[in-house]
């Protein structure tokens, strides 16, 4: 179960940060060419999918905490 949950949140983390980019890229796109459709298009359509794709990755991330290999690879909070 954690190979399972490590591999969906390292590609919803990968697809996080390309969505990011994408958003900023589209808005800085838009400015240039002075498009506001396009600002925002970027700024809700396509920033709103890349927001629930972020919640499934920290959602997944924190599930791997309760896996026996995620407890045995978390760090110790006894301090």
């Amino acid at each position: 179960m954690y190979r399972i949950l490590l591999g969906a949140t390292r590609i919803c983390l990968f697809a996080f940060l390309l969505g990011g980019f994408v958003v900023v890229a589209g808005q800085a796109l838009g400015i240039l060419v002075g498009s506001g459709p396009i600002v925002t298009a970027f700024g809700t359509d396509v920033a709103d999918n890349v927001c629930v794709v972020a919640g499934i990755a920290g959602i997944l991330a924190f599930l791997l905490l309760y896996t026996r290999e995620g407890r045995e690879n978390a760090p110790d909070t006894d301090e």
